[in-house]
């Protein structure tokens, strides 16, 4: 007997190894869904790990997850090829050694992603302030025409190629840190982690793009990737969402609201047209609620010539490009729903206001919240 598990000790201890980190990962999906344990183990050790490794990755200059996880599939197929080699010549122990590997690997990785930033599914509410006045219809078109306006503006302070595209005002680099430097209005709500990381482009940009994927965060690494595929005015939303979540902000429809949030109360033209680009047909739709019922086309009228065409040359861009996009949705969809986000994908589109059976808006959906109470602030 001692003959025998000696000579297959290796199995042996991944059995147990694997046995453990497997009863860590059901305890932690366990206690995640309480909401105070959640909430401080976010704020403590998951805040302390993506942080410190978040800041180490943030000097290496390319996707350390890219290559990471490249590098996880490729040795996995390895493996397996080896395994059932082995098991063509019914060496049935180092066949199971080689499962033993993959489990290790895959089991592993998952519960490091747990332990890192899965908690972060069930914390405590996102604490943004939305707007808790009178909801008074009477000013749905001229707020919507408010945000219309300023909409425009940030289109005639940028420039456009013949095409309809943006040209870049600067360099992406340039863009991240200054994503980075609109993060610090958050300073001092200890909700979200003092550190912003940086981003990093995809040099697997076109897979991800074909799956209709435009950006990543791997909390066991705590870095942000985005997708260089992505148009000018989509980017910079598009990266903020993604630096959201290394804020600690994990859920979805959370982080899609906080980025339109840094993004929409930003000085910068450019950040904040790509939030209007991005939402303004959330308070645009305001205006469809009024008694008048020319007030939406109205204010759909008032857009500028030039955004115009640069939705048109967006809408031709990505044309027939996410042709998986069904595929990258439903494997997104999974994912999300099995870290506690029932809705799913559908997350990440904005909530609809709620209207009494006479027609009267009674709440505002969340990113109308957030528009109205920049309105009244800066017009009261």
């Amino acid at each position: 007997m001692k003959t025998f598990i000696k000579k297959h000790t290796s199995t042996f201890v991944m059995s147990i190894i694997l046995l453990v980190i497997i009863i860590f990962l059901i305890l932690i999906s366990i206690l995640k869904n309480n909401v105070a344990i959640a909430e401080s183990w976010t704020r403590t050790f998951g805040r302390a790990y993506t942080s410190s490794i978040g800041k180490a990755i943030s000097q290496i200059p390319f996707s350390v997850t890219e290559v990471v996880i490249a590098s996880i599939i490729i040795s996995c197929f390895i493996i397996l090829a080896w395994a059932f080699s082995l098991l063509g010549t019914k060496n049935y122990w180092g066949f199971a050694n080689k499962l033993l590997m993959i489990g290790l690997v895959v089991v592993g990785t998952i519960t490091m992603y747990n332990a890192s930033v899965g908690m972060a599914y069930h914390r405590k509410p996102l604490p943004i302030e939305r707007y808790d006045g009178v909801i008074d219809s009477s000013k749905f078109k001229q707020i919507a025409t408010y945000f219309v306006e300023d909409y425009n503006n940030c289109a005639e302070k940028l420039s456009f190629n013949d095409q309809g595209e943006i040209i870049a005002p600067y360099s992406q680099k340039e863009l991240i840190q200054r994503l980075r430097n609109e993060f610090h209005k958050l300073d001092g709500n200890d909700y979200f982690d003092e550190f912003t990381p940086t981003a990093k482009p995809l040099q697997s940009s076109g897979i991800f793009t074909i799956l209709s994927i435009v950006g990543i965060y791997f909390g066991v690494f705590g870095e942000v990737n985005y997708s260089t595929f992505s148009t000018n005015a989509e980017l910079p939303f598009y990266i903020a969402h993604e630096m959201c979540h290394g804020k600690g902000v994990l859920r979805e429809d959370d982080a899609q609201l906080l980025a339109f949030y840094v993004c929409v109360t930003s000085a910068d033209p450019y950040i904040r047209y790509s939030a209007y680009w991005n939402t303004i047909d959330r308070i645009m739709a305001i205006a469809a609620l009024t008694d008048n019922p020319d007030d939406y086309t109205e204010v759909k009228q008032l857009v500028s010539d030039k955004i115009r065409k640069n939705n048109s040359y967006i809408y031709k861009h990505w044309k027939g490009m996410t042709f998986l996009s069904d595929l990258g949705d439903k494997v997104n969809d999974w994912y999300l729903k099995t870290f506690g986000q029932s809705k799913g994908t559908t997350a990440y589109i904005d909530t609809d206001p709620e209207v009494d059976p006479g027609g009267k808006v009674i709440y505002l959906s969340n990113y109308q919240g957030i528009y109205f109470k920049i309105y009244y602030e800066e017009n009261s």
